[in-house]
């Protein structure tokens, strides 16, 4: 832990030679000032964690010296200490150099010491506390940056998701796509004419046994690409061609591409495919 330092302010040597005598066993480095402005070039030069300043002093008061203290170096803890503690005193040395205690003179020994070991442990609270908020801060930070870039990924991929929807609903050729547990959970334009809008269907209502079979077969079989079977739907001779939609080799679904006689669209012959 970084050693402490305290800064008394006193126009009266005496004073602040009774504070060397009482505090020299402190563990703490002890600096001192004769005025306001002496301070103020020791706290331009000097890591200051607690300054304790006489309340009345010639050419700038305590009070006038705390309140320049508490804007060029606001974690330096402020008290003051004086032999004027009327009321008056206190409340200006508290809104105007916003204090965090005033002790009297003549002062106890072991109450000033005891006093001013609290002191720095309000320093350790307030330099926590700013070092939390700094941490919160940035941590703030990080999340409305990864939630931007989140919603930018969501935006794109919606984008994407769009696109490939307009892509199936224009294609000329009916296709549906199968979930697992075997119901239509796709369906594009032309799948939805030929099988007067199957999603939400069972598969085993709207196709023949063979195709159903060759679409439990392809989702079964890992290691089969894909199927086809010629079958009757609707009165159209098809030739049904079942593609499976794997991910890291587990079987999601499958796709089921109806070439009617009607339709122009071939596949290309992939190798290992059993079309």
């Amino acid at each position: 832990m970084t050693e402490k330092t305290v800064l008394c302010v006193d126009d009266e040597v005496n004073v602040l030679r009774a504070l060397k005598r009482l505090l020299r066993k402190e563990p703490f480095r002890l600096l001192t000032a004769e005025s306001g402005p002496e301070a103020l070039d020791i706290l331009s030069r000097e890591d200051v964690h607690l300054i304790v300043s006489d309340y009345r002093m010639p050419g700038m008061t305590g009070t006038e010296l705390l309140s320049v203290v508490s804007e060029r170096s606001p974690e330096t803890v402020r008290v003051v200490l004086s032999g004027y503690a009327d009321a008056a005193s206190i409340v200006e040395a508290i809104n105007k150099g916003h204090i965090f205690r005033f002790l009297a003179k003549p002062w106890s020994d072991e109450e000033l010491k005891a006093n001013l070991r609290a002191c720095l442990e309000q320093h350790e609270l307030i330099v926590r506390h700013r070092e939390l908020t700094d941490e919160l801060a940035q941590r703030n930070a990080e999340l409305r940056s990864l939630s931007e870039r989140q919603q930018s990924l969501i935006e794109e991929r919606t984008r994407s998701l769009q696109m490939a929807q307009e892509v199936l609903q224009i294609l000329p050729i009916p296709l549906v796509g199968v979930s697992t547990d075997g119901i239509v959970a796709l369906s594009n334009a032309e799948g939805d004419l030929l099988l007067s809008s199957p999603i939400g269907a069972d598969i085993r209502e709207i196709f023949p046994s063979d195709l159903v079979s060759a679409i439990r077969q392809v989702m079964i079989d890992e290691t089969r690409n894909c199927d086809a079977v010629t079958v009757q739907i609707e009165q159209e001779t098809v030739n049904a061609t079942v593609l499976p939609l794997r991910q890291a080799a587990v079987t999601r679904g499958c796709l089921v591409l109806l070439d009617v006689a009607r339709y122009t669209l071939r596949l290309p012959v992939r190798e290992g495919c059993h079309c």
